[in-house]
């Protein structure tokens, strides 16, 4: 019988170590830059397609799903009235099962014209709020934001705009974050963002934009499907869109604007939520995937910006694990690759222990949003793994 001692130098001593960390550093690198560079490949000749403004303009029904919003709700639905829209705009607040003041300022508009506020009794989901807030909806086009969305004067009229286009099924605004404290996680996750906003210019231009945002996007009405309580709606709605032959865009002349999460911890928290949400609904709508049930450009949009990403945590303990074996054989590329890990991982460390001094640097607070972000998508996958939904938000202090 191989004693445990033996299994472990056999372990140590296995010689393909290389092999198993150059794969884990070769699929986070196409992940956050092999990935954009095919889509610039894909697009970069593509010319921007404008759009005219319609002569008349359709009916709008604007949804504001609201939990526990009593600090923001009140600008929020201001906000939402005194929209330059030139048609019919009308505006639905659905609260869900909120316990706080929510109920009581969103009743207080109730006098306003164009204004609709549904109360749930109790908190099933911001899935099932969007579809009770739908079925008071009368707009031709409905656009769905959260509570902590400012919108600009003309956002409406921007996201729009493109429906001229008979092809256009779905239209995702510009989300803007405003860091007002200049804390490090603001930071971080503007960074991130500018990022991820390349990305959407360039899957627009392919007509197959990947997921929304629940801030701000739009679709027809009669593309609306109600979902279910544990599906994340921003995602697989277009994503059902595109599946049926719409495009789905993104213009960056909509703009919505949100305060940043205050802390490291609440952005990891968050990616948790979301990544096991968006694991669970992508698993239910899993045919998008596979090239022969969908289109095979959209599948390896599907494939790289969503599931590959999803994967970097477990390839960055696959790519720790393996340059430890290499560093303990003797390998010339081990130890420096491990200590440069360790590096990484201590700036990071750093910046979340003192977030209100060297987390405000970018040495730190790069590395620091990004494990945390990845930590919170390590997070994630594991509860999806374990079943849970996440059907029930809680929205992040800001």
């Amino acid at each position: 019988m191989t004693q445990p001692s033996t299994r472990w130098l056999a372990i140590v001593d296995w010689p393909e170590w290389y092999l198993v960390a150059s794969v884990a550093a070769g699929a986070i690198l196409y992940a956050y830059l092999l990935y954009p560079m095919s889509l610039w490949l894909l697009t970069f000749w593509r010319r921007r397609t404008p759009f005219v403004p319609p002569e008349q303009w359709p009916s709008v029904s604007l949804v504001i799903a609201a939990y526990n919003e009593q600090d923001v709700l009140a600008s929020k639905i201001e906000n939402s009235l005194s929209l330059q829209y030139p048609g019919d705009l009308q505006v639905v607040v659905v609260s869900d099962g909120s316990t706080d003041q929510t109920n009581e300022i969103a009743r207080g508009y109730e006098a306003r014209a164009g204004y609709v506020f549904v109360e749930q009794p109790e908190n099933a989901g911001k899935t099932l709020a969007q579809n009770a807030a739908v079925r008071q909806a009368t707009g031709d086009i409905l656009v769905f934001s959260d509570a902590n969305s400012i919108y600009a004067a003309d956002a409406l009229q921007k996201l729009l705009t493109p429906f001229t286009d008979q092809k256009i099924g779905c239209v995702c605004g510009e989300l803007r974050y405003l860091n007002p404290l200049h804390g490090g996680a603001g930071k971080g996750e503007g960074f991130y963002w500018r990022y991820e906003q390349f990305l959407k210019r360039q899957e627009s231009r392919l007509g197959s934009l990947v997921g929304a945002n629940g801030s701000i996007y739009a679709l027809r009405r009669e593309l609306f499907e109600e979902l279910d309580s544990a599906i994340i709606s921003d995602f697989i709605m277009p994503i059902r869109i595109r599946r049926r032959g719409w495009q789905v865009i993104y213009t960056d002349e909509a703009v919505a604007t949100e305060t940043t999460a205050p802390g490291f911890n609440d952005e990891m928290r968050r990616r948790r939520r979301i990544i096991a949400r968006s694991v669970y609904s992508l698993w239910q709508e899993r045919g998008a995937l596979v090239p022969l049930w969908s289109s095979t450009l959209f599948a390896f949009e599907l494939w790289s910006h969503k599931v590959m990403r999803w994967l970097v945590p477990v390839f960055l303990l696959v790519l720790l694990a393996a340059t430890m074996m290499m560093s303990i054989q003797g390998h010339p590329l081990g130890s420096p690759l491990l200590m440069a890990q360790l590096l990484f991982y201590g700036l990071a460390l750093l910046g979340a222990l003192l977030p209100g001094t060297l987390g405000r640097v970018g040495l730190f607070y790069v590395p620091t949003h990004f494990c945390a972000i990845n930590l919170g998508v390590l997070r994630g996958l594991l509860a999806a793994l374990r079943g849970q939904r996440h059907t029930i938000w809680k929205p992040v202090t800001r």
